[in-house]
């Protein structure tokens, strides 16, 4: 991805600030074309760098992508990210009790010490 997209999607995420005034990564895609498929990975993976690596509050909701403009946004938004990480962690530990019960089915690797 070229330099000139990254800048462009700044550009895009600079204008939406506050969680009434998201952008959503097919809207951006339309103005960089870097995706053929619906779900704009690459797109999404410039976003992420813009985030971690410029340092700017890109928060994200169902409706897009926006930049957090108030505390209660970026409130909002860590709950939301702590769900979701709990959910993943309820999730890893239900299927490592699960593959336990399973063991005898399981096929087992030497190299590995999962079950």
């Amino acid at each position: 991805m070229s330099n000139d997209a990254r800048e462009l999607v700044k550009d895009i995420l600079i204008e939406h600030h506050g969680a009434d005034n998201p952008v959503s990564a097919r809207e951006i895609n339309e103005q960089i074309n870097e995706d053929d498929v619906g779900s704009f990975p690459n797109t999404r993976m410039l976003i992420r760098d813009i985030m971690l690596e410029d340092q700017i509050p890109i928060a994200s909701s169902n409706k897009g992508y926006y930049i957090v403009e108030t505390e209660a946004e970026l409130q909002d938004y860590l709950d939301q990210l702590e769900s979701r990480i709990l959910g993943m962690s309820e999730r890893k530990f239900a299927i490592q009790r699960a593959a336990n019960e399973w063991k005898a089915e399981i096929e087992t690797d030497e190299d590995l010490d999962l079950l």
